[in-house]
């Protein structure tokens, strides 16, 4: 059990992380002066998918590791989210009126 949710959670934090990148070369940068605070969230989020290769396999044995990556699952999935939003053209247009 402890297996599946490293992998899901290996597998939300990637998708969060393809969604940066493709946020960082898309138009919000023309529209929001934050591309440095999207860099930094995608270095962070590159970290925490090397951390989580090392925490899969503990998550095994320890409880405080199936816990730690069940957080950072939600949290990825969060952001995740708040990236669909600035991604969708509908969302953005409804944002404008």
């Amino acid at each position: 059990m402890a297996g599946v949710t490293a992998l899901l959670t290996s597998a939300a934090v990637k998708m969060a992380g393809d969604k940066l990148g493709n946020v960082i070369g898309g138009q919000v940068n023309l529209f929001w002066n934050f591309s440095n605070n999207l860099e930094d969230m995608k270095d962070t989020l590159e970290s925490l998918a090397a951390v989580l290769k090392d925490a899969e396999r503990r998550s095994v044995r320890e409880e405080s590791v199936r816990l730690w990556l069940k957080r950072l699952k939600h949290a990825a999935l969060e952001i995740s989210d708040m990236l669909d939003e600035f991604q969708d053209p509908e969302t953005q247009e409804t944002a404008k009126v």
